[in-house]
């Protein structure tokens, strides 16, 4: 009976509160006795529905259909443990229905929701989601990160930015350690003082503050100081981990990391397996032996040879969860064919990387590689840091506007005060007749195509021209080289949408300048692969208790399958940051051979299983797993497909038989819908 009662007054006092409007402040506390156990409080829930979305638990918003009057809706909520009650008061009039937001110590939003969706005048409820502004960092060279866009970065900085409780190593040619956008972010050794001569931390190495120098002279001796000594190290670092938001020059796919400086190259900037199977020792030895999280090395270099003593220090990496991320090559040739080192390694804790391009297509200078290549990421024109000072960047001021020009390898300078003429068009500048007599003293602006920038900045400069722009044939600016050193006269590109506009505007009077800079703009693999060692750096922060494995099947899951690059790798796909972050469907594969003797033939069989994951508030839906497998270098068929019905407790395993003895043989796993798209892979797995 006094329950009862209870909830009368509470509906009475419902009712008049929203029959007479609310107090002031548009905001009233309400009390109500409730049989359901206070729950702990949790001020912030993240949605089951598995949108990723962040809500206040504890509130939902409710509107009621227009038939429903004021005093129905007070009385539809009298079983609602409700604390306060908002209500919208001006939509309400405006949109003729009664809006509400309702809030509850007692029951959870999901209580709450389930309350309010079961009665029938209720045409809305949902959770009181939480939303951010799409943050983007400060850094005011942003703007010219096409690449960090392109991968969907901005999004997933959303969730995690990075920790500093994740160390990334850089082995190349060594890392600028006092950059204004690395110094934060660089690893130093806890158990080591700087400079004083001694192995504090009982390692083998003195003063390895920042990491080590295992190629300080041209016969692989040593010492403490990994400095850059060419400017390859530092552009690598800065894509991975430039400190973000921090109003300097650009930021990393991780703003916030630590970088393990391992320098491998010698003063004649080659890199001798030695020097890196030592780097790669240290490493090991600073995981193992002291405790360092250091999740993956960037391997931004190659060769064709093949060193199975290299090959053992990775794996030997691998058993320590340590991941190699190595650049594909920029050859433009078919690793399947002509096998890449340290990429083509067949372990599982390697990942190549290809290159794509502002259209996403395979840069033309990017290696691929159907079963030796795994993903693609951006690798053209890439704007990162340069070793202080030590970079170039140009502008071209046309009145208002300032372009962004980038110089040519080799290019000539102008003054520091900058060239002021006059800006001549010159067409496709193919030989002498495209330049008009007025280009001399004057800048030609030149279309790119047909021919090399050494020979249109070459007949230029033999019309007289002081400097030459030459503006892109495709969407977006480039980089380019005027093949060898020179007396040349400046040379930088522009974005084809900036060279059409300066062309529309005739003849007119402008001023280029080029200037030492502490970032410039590099391309290759070598800058495709730190993408994808930052993507594993931010993965280790968003998942710390994820094995390396997973964190390599999140990327691949996550990554966006493009035409240009199928068949070209094995994923066929470019790096995803933000979709990897979030990643639902995740497929883990193992492996194991077994020999059968009594077999005539002697033939082995594999027992190949695969687990999945995924999120049932996904909506990802699977149709068929194909079991894949190659051998011999040959190229992946199906050998298997199976129903996701198929699948006990979300795993399978298939027995595949007559294996021949002694040959290798890998195995891929991947998920497609039912319109036949691949929707994840697995990492690949070999026997």
């Amino acid at each position: 009976m006094g329950r009862c009662w209870k909830q009368h007054s509470w509906a009475v006092w419902l009712f008049i509160v929203l029959l007479c409007g609310w107090p002031a402040g548009a905001e009233a506390a309400l009390e109500k006795k409730s049989d359901r156990t206070p729950r702990a409080p949790r001020a912030i829930t993240q949605d089951p529905a598995g949108n990723g979305a962040a809500y206040k638990e504890g509130e939902v918003l409710v509107k009621f259909k227009k038939m429903v009057t004021r005093s129905e809706a007070g009385m539809l909520a009298r079983d609602l443990a409700v604390d306060t009650i908002k209500e919208f008061a001006l939509l309400s009039q405006w949109r003729q229905s009664a809006y509400l937001l309702v809030h509850s110590a007692k029951a959870t939003t999901q209580e709450l929701l389930a309350d309010l969706r079961a009665r029938p005048e209720v045409e809305a409820v949902s959770p009181n989601y939480r939303r951010r502004l799409q943050r983007l960092p400060n850094d005011p060279k942003f703007s010219l990160l096409w690449g960090m866009n392109k991968i969907a970065a901005p999004a997933a900085w959303e969730k995690n930015t990075g920790s500093a409780e994740v160390v990334l190593a850089v082995l190349d040619t060594g890392v600028d350690y006092r950059h204004q956008d690395l110094a934060a972010n660089m690893w130093r050794n806890p158990g080591e003082i700087a400079a004083n001569g001694v192995d504090d931390d009982g390692n083998g190495f003195v003063d390895d503050v920042y990491g080590y120098d295992f190629s300080a002279d041209k016969d692989g001796g040593r010492d403490s100081d990994p400095m850059d000594i060419d400017s390859h190290g530092t552009h690598v670092a800065g894509i991975m981990a430039a400190v973000g938001d921090n109003g300097a020059g650009v930021c990393g796919v991780n703003w916030n990391v630590k970088v393990m400086a391992l320098k491998s190259f010698r003063p004649d900037l080659h890199l001798y397996d030695s020097d890196s199977i030592a780097a790669i020792e240290y490493a090991i030895l600073m995981k193992r032996n002291y405790g360092v999280n250091l999740v993956a090395i960037n391997a931004s270099f190659g060769s064709t040879g093949e060193n199975p003593l290299q090959k053992d220090a990775i794996a030997e990496a691998g058993d320590q969860g340590i991941v190699l991320v190595c650049a594909a090559g920029n050859d433009g040739t078919d690793n399947d064919q002509t096998p890449f080192y340290p990429a083509g390694y067949d372990l599982p804790n390697i990942i190549a990387v290809a290159a794509s391009d502002e259209n996403d297509q395979l840069a033309d200078f990017s290696n691929y590689g159907a079963n030796s290549v795994d993903i693609a990421a951006p690798g053209a024109n890439i704007l990162s840091t340069f070793p202080t000072g030590k970079g170039l960047e140009g502008t071209l001021v046309s009145g208002a506007a300032v372009y962004n020009a980038i110089p040519m390898e080799f290019s000539g300078y102008p003054p520091a005060a900058g060239l002021a003429a006059q800006l001549v068009d010159c067409g496709s500048g193919l030989d002498s007749s495209f330049f008009p007599a007025i280009v001399n003293g004057n800048i030609a602006l030149i279309e790119r195509g047909d021919t090399t920038f050494e020979e249109k900045t070459q007949l230029a400069q033999n019309a007289g021209a002081v400097a030459a722009v030459i503006y892109n044939n495709g969407a977006g600016n480039f980089s380019g080289t005027l093949g060898k050193a020179g007396s040349w006269i400046p040379a930088v590109s522009l974005a084809r949408e900036d060279g059409l506009l300066e062309k529309a505007l005739g003849i007119h009077p402008v001023t280029l300048f080029i200037r030492a800079a502490d970032y410039d703009i590099l391309e290759g693999t070598s800058m495709a692969a730190p993408h994808v060692c930052g993507a594993l750096g931010l993965l280790a922060a968003q998942f710390p208790a994820d094995a390396p494995i997973k964190r390599i099947a999140r990327i691949y899951s996550g990554a966006d399958r493009l035409d240009a690059l199928d068949k070209k790798m094995r994923t066929g796909a470019r790096l995803n940051l933000a979709r990897s972050l979030e990643e639902n469907l995740l497929l883990t594969l193992a492996v194991f051979r077994q020999q059968v003797n009594v077999w005539v033939l002697k033939k082995d069989f594999a027992q190949v299983y695969f687990s999945v994951e995924n999120d049932p508030g996904s909506g990802v839906s699977v149709a068929i797993y194909g079991i894949y497998r190659s051998s011999a270098g040959n190229g992946f068929e199906m050998i298997k497909e199976v129903a996701a019905s198929e699948l006990q407790d979300n795993s399978y395993t298939y027995f595949d038989k007559y294996l021949d003895r002694g040959v290798a043989y890998t195995y891929l796993i991947q998920a497609r819908n039912a319109q036949g798209e691949v929707i994840a892979s697995s990492t690949q797995e070999s026997i």
